[in-house]
């Protein structure tokens, strides 16, 4: 275990040496970098009490765990590359457990192969150093644990970690039915002891749900109001669509983890469509997805039935087939099923030729063969690092490998507006708005490019246009904002009172309290200047209204 460890940790030190310092990037600014609470000797109890992101119970995410890991982090250190160094740490330990995990049943050098070939995957770079990618990391530690206790028949021990797996990330909730078909197929117990197991598991869910409950409220049993339609576009489809879809993505994870010629951040909306019954990545998906059940239930290898089993599990879990999640397809949410997968493929290859005298050079082949692999592995992981820890290039880079995503087009003309570059800008959102008409977030920024270009009514109903397809309200304040200041700039203060009061009353995210505070200071400065009397507003009061207003406008 320790060699594994070691071998895993200073080899990806070695390899993502450069990037680990790099900043924040997406949801690592929502979940670590605006919490101040996560700074504050109260985190020890409050990170059980606090949803995933920053005052948004309606994500219906809880990972207090994971939340409580960054406490100890920050309590030392701002650095993120002490943040990603941990990361590094829990993966090479992770693949430490899997080597225990596999030796339990396989030579030492099986062993090796799984857990290393495993900790190579291109696909998980995203997991490892993304710092939100650490609650993945998390759940897979004590979901290991709790499998290896699970096999010793330390049941207590087991549940316990994986209630700790819970805490890290609902994801973790697939241990269930995993121990059943474990207890059904791996140790062939009776009805009884099996029913007795799985309850043992179940009490795990109550102290669970009911933490979740304090943190998320009615949140805590529905999420699916919250799904935006482009991160998340099978939450509105039926169970068909769904289904097809689940088969598809099961080809292209597969195809991705060992193939990753094509990775890329963005998976959102227009990425992979709801395929035809006569698409090909669906046809494939449902020969690979059957030809593994077939495998399962005509070997009498119950090791073989364990690798399948912790890899079909996990990945229904992930499929939205089951449970409609916040998104629709991501290489974070592969971490786990690789592991399932790796082991059953390196298994399957060596139940088939276990019998078999292989020629030396076969096996020289075969050895030099996987070396080539290796270090093919590790240059695209280390391509990846340089997307995954610098905002600008993941955009740049999910615009090149997902052409037509909206998401993806409209990021990367934000990164172009912030720069000032409004002709690449305008460009991107003019291909956003061919995918997409009526995507709120890429109106918003067309309608900035069209004030700055002073044609001041067409951005005002770009503006109006955005709010009336806001359908979760996410943009709301923003959009009211930008508004109110937009007439507060034509003097017509009345309307600018107006679209600032609906700010006020718009759903607020992040730091609440930061945001309201900013609202009333804008409100203020207004009716100021609507009744034509001077500000009460200090210096820095008006110095702050001053770079809100730049900061809302963006040129």
């Amino acid at each position: 275990m320790k060699k594994v460890f070691l071998l895993v940790l200073v080899l990806f030190v070695f390899l993502f040496s450069n990037v680990l310092g790099s900043g924040y990037i997406l949801d690592d600014h929502s979940v670590i970098e605006n919490r101040e609470e996560l700074r504050s000797l109260s985190a020890v109890y409050k990170s059980f009490l606090m949803p995933w992101h920053q005052n948004q119970p309606q994500q219906g995410n809880f990972r207090p765990l994971t939340l409580f890991s960054y406490f100890l982090t920050l309590s030392f250190s701002e650095s993120t590359a002490v943040m990603r160094f941990i990361n590094l740490i829990i993966h090479a330990a992770n693949a430490a457990l899997i080597f225990y995990l596999i030796n339990m049943f396989y030579s030492r050098k099986m062993a090796y192969f799984v857990a290393v070939g495993f900790a190579l995957l291109p696909i998980n770079t995203g997991t490892v150093l993304s710092l939100v990618g650490r609650s993945d990391l998390l759940s897979a530690f004590f979901v290991l644990l709790s499998a290896i206790f699970f096999f010793k028949e330390k049941y207590i021990w087991s549940v316990f970690y994986f209630f700790l797996a819970l805490l890290s990330k609902e994801f973790s909730i697939f241990l269930l039915p995993a121990t059943v078909l474990l207890s059904i197929f791996f140790k062939r117990h009776k009805f009884s002891k099996v029913f007795k197991i799985s309850l043992y598991y179940c009490l795990a869910l109550v102290p669970y749900f009911f933490l979740r409950y304090l943190a998320l409220g009615v949140q805590a049993f529905k999420s699916q109001s919250s799904v935006d339609p482009i991160i998340g576009p099978l939450a509105f489809v039926g169970l068909k669509e769904r289904i097809l879809t689940g088969f598809a993505h099961f080809y292209f994870y597969l195809r991705k983890t060992f193939i990753p010629i094509d990775l890329s951040p963005d998976y959102s909306f227009n990425q992979i469509p709801i395929p035809r019954i006569l698409s090909l990545d669906l046809i494939l998906g449902l020969i690979l997805f059957f030809w593994i059940v077939f495998v399962f239930f005509k070997s009498n290898d119950a090791k073989l039935k364990t690798a399948i089993i912790l890899f079909l599990v996990p990945f229904g879990v992930i499929s939205n087939v089951f449970f409609v999640t916040t998104g629709t397809f991501a290489e974070r949410w592969w971490y786990f099923p690789s592991i399932g997968l790796v082991w059953f493929v390196s298994a399957f290859i060596k139940k088939r030729f276990e019998n078999k005298k292989l020629s030396t050079i076969y096996t020289h082949c075969s050895q030099v063969a996987i070396l080539v692999i290796g270090i093919f592995y590790l240059y695209v992981s280390f391509g990846q690092a340089k997307i995954w820890t610098n905002e600008r290039r993941l955009f740049v880079s999910a615009a090149e490998r997902s052409p037509n995503s909206v998401w993806a087009r409209t990021n990367l003309a934000a990164v172009y507006f912030k720069e000032q570059n409004f002709y690449l800008a305008k460009r991107e959102i003019d291909e956003s708005l061919k995918i997409l008409e009526n995507y709120p977030a890429a109106l918003n920024i067309k309608a900035k490019l069209l004030w700055q270009e002073g044609r001041i009514d067409e951005a005002e109903s770009a503006f109006k246009w955005a709010l009336e397809n806001d359908l979760n309200a996410r943009n709301n304040r923003d959009l009211y904002r930008s508004l109110a200041i937009l007439k507060l700039e034509a003097k017509n203060y009345t309307e600018a009172k107006e679209h600032i009061e609906k700010t006020i009353n718009s759903q607020a995210f992040g730091d609440i309290e930061k945001a309201i505070y900013l609202d009333n200071l804008l409100l203020m400065h207004i009716e100021g200047l609507l009744e034509s009397r001077n500000n009460s507003l200090s210096d820095q009061e008006k110095n702050v209204i001053k770079n809100l207003i730049d900061h809302i406008k963006g040129f």
